[in-house]
């Protein structure tokens, strides 16, 4: 009988943030799908029981490890990503956590893919020569977006296949239309009221960000013809966010609920009109759903997003002047043509979203 076979995946799971459990619950479903033999699949968390019941997986803490070494050494694929993970800009140790882990894996043997994932940005030196010394060593790279794999190639990484695919949870299903529709009634938007989506999130680089949408939002009650909605996607940091700005606000804009599940999220700005969006995955959920969105383009991720879909995007620059209003409502009024773009687009990066997991199951049966 045929050993079964072992693939564990690493990213920044277990933090309550929706985009990365929806590129978690993306892959797992996408294996469980397509691979043969029923593979073991473990997940590095940083809420191993919160993970093991929300995927049916075993769930290893990210931060053991010796657990994380044992683990390895019996393991086939090991699959880091998706998500933006090799980059410097959220902080360097988080950096040096995920090459460690990587360059862990192959130091157990195992096959090593990064999936779907996007590069960078890597703004200290040290963080390119460590991230090329690590990367030139794995089996796969499959990348969301062009700008990614360039900088691999300026950085120098030569010896793996490399291949542009798109973000993972453009395979993701949403909840069905009827529980979307409840989960807005519930958070107190009356039923046939059109919705605007609004995913915010801090940032060190614009500390005045809450005070300008504050603003922005005030002004959009008055001039939008639809409801807006605040929708936290990193717990509890955009939750807190959310709340300080509505109890800012006047009436007309509303929360949605911190408990609501990847697909959820996913199913509710299917059900809007327009979606406005710091955060990248509030971005990728619309455009999945075919939902114009405007991109408030505070990292080069969301700017390579906007550009692949053709979507329209606005500078921290505009939003700290006041311009956000004006950009929203623009977004508003050219909404048709920006769907138009997006049913070209889309069904592209749904097809090639689905590569990642076929190319991460062609590496693990030619594992040994």
């Amino acid at each position: 009988m045929a050993r079964l076979k072992r693939i564990i995946i690493s990213g920044y799971y277990g933090y309550s943030n929706t985009g990365d459990e929806a590129v978690l619950s993306s892959i797992v479903t996408g294996l469980r799908e397509q691979a043969a033999g029923d593979p073991e699949i473990a997940v590095l968390s940083a809420s191993p029981d919160k993970t093991a019941s929300a995927y049916g997986v075993r769930a290893l803490s990210r931060m053991s490890f010796p657990q994380v070494s044992a683990a390895l050494r019996g393991c086939d694929l090991f699959i880091s990503g998706g998500g933006s993970l090799i980059q410097d800009a959220t902080s360097f140790k988080s950096l040096v956590y995920y090459l460690s882990v990587i360059a862990l894996a192959q130091s157990c043997g195992c096959r090593v893919m990064l999936l779907g994932q996007g590069i960078g940005p890597l703004r200290r030196g040290a963080s390119r020569i460590l991230a090329r010394r690590v990367l030139d060593r794995t089996h796969l790279i499959t990348v969301r977006d062009p700008g990614s794999a360039e900088l691999l190639g300026e950085l120098g990484v030569r010896r793996p296949r490399i291949e542009v695919t798109a973000d993972p949870t453009f395979q993701l299903r949403p909840c069905p239309p009827e529980e979307a529709l409840g989960i807005l009634s519930g958070a107190g938007i009356p039923s046939g009221e059109d919705v605007v989506a609004v995913a915010l999130r801090e940032w060190p680089e614009a500390l005045w960000i809450e005070a300008a949408a504050s603003e922005a939002l005030a002004d959009l009650t008055k001039q939008l013809p639809a409801h807006l909605l605040l929708v936290p996607m990193q717990m509890p940091g955009d939750l807190v966010l959310a709340g300080r700005i509505r109890q800012a606000s006047s009436d007309g804009i509303s929360v949605l609920p911190p408990e609501c599940t990847p697909a959820q999220v996913m199913g509710v700005l299917a059900a809007c009109r327009l979606v406005v969006g710091m955060r990248l995955h509030a971005l990728i959920f619309a455009a999945s759903a075919g939902v114009p969105a405007l991109g408030i383009a505070y990292d080069p991720k969301v700017e390579h997003f906007l550009a692949a879909t053709g979507q329209e995007g606005t500078a921290l620059d505009d939003v700290a002047s006041g311009g956000l209003a004006d950009r929203v409502m623009s977004a508003w009024n050219h909404r048709g043509a920006s769907a138009a773009r997006l049913s070209e687009r889309v069904p592209k990066m749904r097809e090639a979203a689905g590569r990642n997991i076929r190319l991460a199951l062609d590496l693990l049966e030619n594992t040994r």
